[in-house]
């Protein structure tokens, strides 16, 4: 441009258009972009105002709809439970082998089959473990000569029944003293599983994911597992509260129970993904290769170890310290059993057990695991594979009595 021209004025007007246009096609894009937000955000918090439905109100939810009965992806027979509250889910199938035969101990009351309504779960008086516990009266090196000894009689004592399979293992809560024998090899829990179920069930009532209120209608298809006190009492159309079964799946052993807690954890896959967080050494979902009792060299899932089983209840302990709340309903259900622990035997009807059994028939497996409120608080469990039941508790019974001796022996008593 030469000195003293002015620019072209129709230039000047082509560059303000495109500016313009620039500059509108950018806030139209800006625009869209917040609208999306906002829509995301709307759905989020309706999301969540629909979970807050459903955990306050769980009785009204799907009242309106159709109920389902679930099938199972193995075997395409219908589940003998379906929900009232929630949508349908599609979990695992159980195996027969996760819950034990009904323990003869447990009392048989009259019931009346004709009432389908889901009768209120009232909880009994909370149980608390002792506030201080007393001193022991014996020296440091003393007490591992007595743990010593310990060890070496309950050694002594497997290797005098060569026919039958014994594992066992002892966790003190207090200063963290363990000792096991045979704890690392493959046995089949059975019933005494429900233990790391339930721990996860009332993890996740904690956590949102479910909610002990929900109603359960038992449709009368077959159960899982070997023994069921409601599949043989109640016809279909039976309500239960989950609460309820969470109880009977503890107290009484009961496998349609025990198929409904694991199933609202959304199955084992879930319940093995969170305890094995905690111990796994023996991976219950995989196979697992051992010698049975009978010397028949045996392979297959649902197995744990006395290692992972005491880990999962010293964590229950831990836990119910930390959150009292949480976990309260599962340690009244472990002491107020209606099936009584040969551990009471030996350490006495004063001292609490808060016990869980399990007994499978067909591998002749018989287990009790327990946290016991003695002079010291510990973790115990006995694990045999011999001729009965009978037998399993005797042995079950002079085990644990050298531990109370053992312990009495640390306290003077």
């Amino acid at each position: 441009m030469r000195r003293g021209q002015y620019p072209n004025p129709t230039f000047l007007n082509k560059a303000e258009g495109i500016r313009k246009n620039r500059h509108t096609k950018m806030i139209v894009i800006i625009s869209i972009i917040v609208l999306i937000c906002l829509a995301a955000l709307l759905i989020r918090i309706g999301a969540n105002m629909q979970e807050l439905y459903e955990q306050e109100y769980p009785d009204l939810v799907g009242a309106a709809t159709a109920t389902t009965a679930e099938t199972s992806p193995e075997t395409s027979e219908a589940s003998p439970f379906i929900y009232e509250t929630e949508p349908v889910e599609v979990t695992e199938a159980t195996d027969p082998v996760l819950a034990p035969v009904i323990a003869t101990e447990t009392t048989v009351e009259t019931i009346d089959i004709t009432d389908l309504s889901a009768q209120e779960f009232v909880e009994q008086e909370p149980f608390y473990f002792r506030n201080s516990y007393p001193l022991q009266t014996v020296s440091h090196e003393q007490r591992d000569v007595l743990l010593d000894y310990l060890k070496q009689d309950i050694q002594n004592y497997i290797g005098n029944n060569p026919s039958e399979r014994i594992c066992f293992r002892y966790v003190n809560l207090d200063n963290g003293e363990t000792m096991g024998i045979n704890d690392l090899e493959p046995i089949v829990p059975a019933g005494a599983f429900a233990l790391p179920i339930e721990f996860t069930f009332w993890h996740r009532v904690a956590m949102g994911y479910s909610s002990p209120n929900y109603i359960i209608t038992y449709d009368g298809s077959a159960v899982p597992g070997n023994s069921s006190a409601i599949a043989s009492t109640y016809p279909a159309g039976k309500m239960f509260y989950l609460r309820t079964l969470a109880n009977l799946a503890v107290t009484t052993n009961d496998d349609y129970a025990l198929s409904v807690v694991l199933d609202r954890c959304s199955g084992i896959s879930t319940v093995w993904s969170y305890i094995s967080g905690i111990s796994g050494y023996t991976n219950y979902t995989e196979n697992s290769t051992y010698t049975d009792y009978a010397g028949t060299l045996m392979s297959g899932p649902n197995r744990t170890s006395c290692y992972d089983m005491t880990a999962y209840a010293q964590a229950l302990y831990f836990g119910y310290i930390r959150e009292p709340a949480t976990y309260q309903p599962l340690m009244n259900d472990l002491y107020y059993t209606s099936i009584r622990s040969p551990f009471t035997t030996s350490f006495g009807e004063d001292t609490p057990v808060l016990h869980v059994s399990g007994r499978n028939e067909t591998f002749h497996a018989y287990t009790d695991i327990a946290i016991i409120d003695s002079s010291e608080p510990i973790v115990l469990i006995v694990y045999s594979e011999c001729s009965s039941l009978d037998r399993a508790q005797t042995i079950q019974a002079d085990i644990s009595g050298m531990v109370a001796a053992y312990l009495n022996s640390c306290h003077g008593l």
